[in-house]
């Protein structure tokens, strides 16, 4: 704990400071829902698209916040009293992440912190990295879309990366628990929300930018300009491994310090990491790994070209931080994948087709799983996704295309509609499938799961698309416990009798 006023020294862009006598108090605690303020919290009262939070500073202080900082728009519509300890600041989000990185004792500067940005490719990525940086001996905290964790710990995420107050929070309990490391899932959303401000990275990965969340970004070059931020001196202090495969990622180079940039590529031997000589078999790829620290033959249990570009950014991250290339590559067999990632279903020896369940929800990495799987399945390829509602609606029909050039059979279903009516969606995402192909439509996610497994012939290959690691569906605003997985191993059993 730490007095507020010595809390509020520490933060340069927070306004004039009143005279009261909350300055002399401890600070317990950092809330930004009034509601659920507890006795001795600052409550920090954040402006947001429809309501300004600073206007519930009076419910805080009742709930039990010895102070409260908000705009200086919300003190004039709602004038503090004299009672009330009110601070007024114009940058909030700044000042935010100010409170909370100096409240926690600023905690990533006490973590080897590695940021990994990109639309696909982050989670395999940084459990590629704790993977090394555990088997190494050293801990290591992971943030990310399916939970944050470390040694001992796991707790589901609610965000890819969280807002400033909870992630500096869950920075500091990082260090209490004696991790050295800590690697991270940053979104071009928190980027833009400036979630992730206080924080120091000192490696920066940039896997690809495809298109997604322009419902959120103006356009690509809005969602290339949040991405890049990771990479300016607020955030970044050492080394940036980039995807040269990448167009956006040759852009970003362009702009760099060339002594602090690592580049990676399956295609172009010029990078610093590159992969040769591939050989691909239905267990995964070998090949040889060339670095800047020496080349080497490898075998890698993860399949497609894709899983290649990560492996290399997440070798090459862990080589800035002094591992050995020789032992690092001596336990990547053990690697067991990521939930979710080209995730095999198999409930049986007899079972005489391939399921495969992944996360991939945009034009590029649906392409990226179809191509990627092709090689692993003997007879048709049935692809079986669908697309979420309220959210950016150009990419169906790209999907759609996608889905049919490249799948055998293409089986059109929902993901999570959300409040956007079903059949709208379907049909954004059949206006991209040509008239010569024929694809089957169900709008129930289970029934079409269930329909695609028992249609199949011995050989075929389903990939079940979008959902992943999810293990619910979103209808209209409610959330239903849905799992492709589960939903796959039922239908399987149905199917062996």
């Amino acid at each position: 704990m730490v007095k507020l006023r010595d809390l509020l020294t520490k933060v340069p862009r927070i306004g004039q400071i009143p005279a009261h006598e909350s300055l002399d108090r401890q600070v317990k605690g950092i809330c930004t829902n009034s509601h659920a303020c507890q006795l001795g919290d600052l409550f920090i009262g954040m402006p947001g698209t429809r309501v300004d939070g600073g206007q519930f500073w009076e419910s805080a202080i009742e709930t039990g916040a010895i102070a409260a900082i908000i705009t200086p728009q919300a003190a004039a519509q709602f004038p503090p009293t004299p009672d009330a300890c009110i601070i007024t600041a114009e940058d909030m989000v700044t000042v935010c992440a100010q409170v909370a990185t100096a409240f926690y004792n600023y905690p990533s500067q006490q973590l080897n912190m590695i940021g990994v940005t990109g639309t696909n490719g982050k989670t395999t990525t940084t459990h590629l990295i704790e993977f090394f940086l555990t088997q190494a001996q050293h801990p290591t905290a992971l943030l990310g879309t399916l939970y944050t964790r470390w040694q001992g710990f796991q707790q589901t995420a609610t965000h890819t990366t969280p807002f400033a107050t909870e992630l500096q929070g869950q920075l500091a309990e990082a260090v209490a628990a004696q991790n050295e490391y800590c690697v991270m899932e940053v979104s071009s959303h928190a980027l833009a929300q400036g979630r992730v401000k206080g924080c120091q990275f000192k490696v920066g990965v940039f896997t690809n930018l495809t298109q997604d969340h322009l419902d959120f970004h103006k356009d690509m070059e809005d969602y290339f300009s949040a991405k890049s931020l990771l990479f300016s001196p607020e955030y970044f202090t050492e080394r940036t491994i980039v995807n040269l495969d990448d167009p956006y990622g040759k852009r970003l180079i362009e702009g760099l310090d060339p002594d602090q940039v690592w580049s990676y590529s399956v295609s172009d031997g010029t990078a610093d990491f590159y992969t040769s000589d591939l050989t691909y078999e239905a267990t995964g790829v070998s090949g040889t790994l060339q670095t800047p620290k020496g080349n080497v033959r490898f075998t890698s249990p993860l399949v497609g070209q894709f899983n290649l570009s990560n492996l290399l950014a997440a070798v090459a991250t862990v080589l800035h931080f002094g591992l050995g290339l020789d032992e690092v590559i001596a336990k990547l067999p053990e690697f067991t994948g990521v939930p979710g990632r080209m995730e095999r279903v198999q409930i049986s020896d007899k079972q005489d087709i391939s399921v495969i369940v992944d996360y991939a929800h945009t034009p590029d990495s649906l392409e990226n799983l179809l191509k990627a799987a092709r090689p692993f399945i003997q007879g048709q390829m049935i692809c079986v996704f669908g697309c979420g509602g309220d959210r950016d609606r150009t990419k169906r029909p790209l999907m759609g295309q996608i889905a049919a050039q490249l799948g055998d059979v293409c089986v059109v279903t929902s993901d999570n509609p959300r409040t956007e009516d079903p059949q709208r969606i379907l049909a954004d995402i059949l206006a991209g499938i040509p008239d010569s192909v024929n694809p089957i439509v169900i709008g129930d996610r289970a029934e079409a799961i269930h329909q695609a497994i028992q249609q199949a012939k011995p050989g075929d290959g389903l990939l079940i698309a979008g959902k992943g690691h999810e293990d619910y569906q979103i209808l209209g605003t409610e959330k239903i416990h849905f799992d492709d997985r589960e939903q796959a191993k039922k239908a399987l059993l149905v199917r062996l009798g």
